[in-house]
């Protein structure tokens, strides 16, 4: 679990973190080394979950081998609703989402924490307004959940 105590007495106690795959935690496709060592070590700590319509045909091969982590590829037809219902079944209040695109709102409308990636291959303006912390890459996002206290200065009112 990932605990943090904000000054203004709010506490987040999360039990699970949720990823999008294409442009939040890969590029193209893509997943980098070191984004692979850092979800391997988050997910000694919490439940990690990697939901994806894989755009690029490549999150199985990417994630295939990463202890800990699961990942659930999302049938044709399915959007963000579904992405949405994971979160709810594990307990919204408890979960941290992490996405870029457009469907990856619905849950964000109902994550206790949202942390919006805007790397290269940019994000939906409509999760901008949604996140509680905007990063700039997915190394730097799962780094806010390893050292939990650095959410202390972002989220503090």
């Amino acid at each position: 679990m990932i605990s943090v105590q904000l000054p203004n007495g709010r506490q987040y106690e999360f039990r699970h973190a949720v990823f999008d795959f294409n442009g939040t935690l890969a590029e193209e496709g893509r997943i980098s080394e070191d984004v692979r060592r850092l979800l391997v070590e988050l997910s000694a700590t919490i439940q990690v979950s990697v939901i994806t319509a894989d755009t690029f045909g490549l999150a199985r091969q990417a994630l295939a081998d990463l202890p800990g982590v699961e990942l659930i590829i999302l049938e044709p037809g399915q959007d963000g609703t579904e992405k949405a219902r994971y979160v709810q079944t594990w307990g919204s209040e408890h979960t941290v989402v992490i996405g870029n695109g457009v469907n990856d709102q619905p849950m964000f409308f109902i994550a206790g924490l949202r942390i919006c990636v805007l790397g290269p291959e940019g994000a939906g303006a409509c999760l901008l307004s949604l996140a509680n912390v905007v990063v700039q890459s997915p190394v730097e996002a799962i780094k806010l959940l390893l050292q939990p206290q650095r959410l202390i200065a972002t989220l503090r009112s």
